[in-house]
């Protein structure tokens, strides 16, 4: 649960993941996960995360799904490279009305990749929705894009970890941190000696009680059972954020000792 809307006003986002390995559970999708950790932390809230084929029609599809949702920020991740798969900018751009055109600037980034051999598969990679900016890959070949559509910026990132990780330092957490607002923190709490329906009514009370905060219990059964409960909060500012966390930690441990169990810090 996040601080109300009528306290501060989020800055949404949405992942959308491209490649059919994503699908096929050939390829683990850790760039969401990441890209979620990131944003959360810069204090944007992510709303939705989308995994879709290397189709057009498909992924265009669930483009325009996402901008009709109206989120401040939409990234992509995959099918920037040169293979004939990799068509993310071909889909963006039908998603939103935007005939591909070859960037001047794009072009120049491919050409200084590759010293100026430029095979029609590089060429490609040079091709953005009309109006698009490009966006310099540090680490690989393909460029990313920025594109406008109303009130949604849209990043497409590459789906190579190691570039989307570089180019997301680069590109995308100014961009978060220069419009987002208000913070964002958790703690988690290891309980031990309850079951997880003895400790669902405690966290119904730290929720109830607490201010602004998110209580999560999540079991685990490594080297006997235990549960995890995730205490977070988003706030305008990270002071206070942390101390609605703190709040709720400590109204946490005296209902799990008043139940006869252990809570720590995990």
């Amino acid at each position: 649960m996040s601080a109300r809307g009528d306290i501060m006003e989020e800055f949404t986002v949405e992942v959308v993941s491209v490649g059919n390995e994503l699908l096929t559970g050939r390829v683990v999708n850790t760039n969401a996960s990441w890209l979620a950790d990131r944003i959360t932390r810069l204090g944007g809230l992510v709303k939705r995360v989308t995994a879709v084929g290397d189709d057009v029609e498909e992924c265009s599809a669930a483009l325009k799904e996402a901008l009709s949702r109206k989120p401040k920020l939409l990234i992509l991740t995959g099918g920037l490279g040169p293979t004939f798969d990799d068509r993310t900018l071909e889909s963006l751009s039908k998603a939103v009305g935007l005939e591909l055109e070859v960037n001047h600037e794009a072009l120049r980034m491919v050409e200084e990749k590759y010293s100026g051999d430029l095979t029609p598969p590089r060429f490609k990679m040079a091709r953005l929705p009309r109006g698009g900016k490009p966006l310099h890959n540090p680490v690989g070949t393909a460029p990313g894009c920025a594109v406008e559509a109303d009130a949604t910026t849209v990043i497409a990132l590459p789906g190579v970890p190691s570039e989307m990780k570089a180019m997301f330092d680069l590109h995308v957490e100014p961009l978060i941190a220069g419009r987002a607002r208000g913070a964002y923190t958790y703690r988690i709490i290891k309980v031990t000696g309850i079951e997880e329906s003895s400790i669902a009514p405690i966290v119904d009370e730290v929720m109830k009680m607490g201010r602004g905060v998110y209580v999560k219990s999540h079991p685990k059964r490594d080297a006997g059972f235990y549960i995890n409960v995730e205490v977070s909060s988003r706030a305008p500012t990270i002071e206070e954020a942390k101390r609605n966390v703190d709040e709720a930690c400590r109204l946490l441990r005296e209902l799990v000792a008043k139940a006869g169990a252990k809570a720590e810090d995990a």
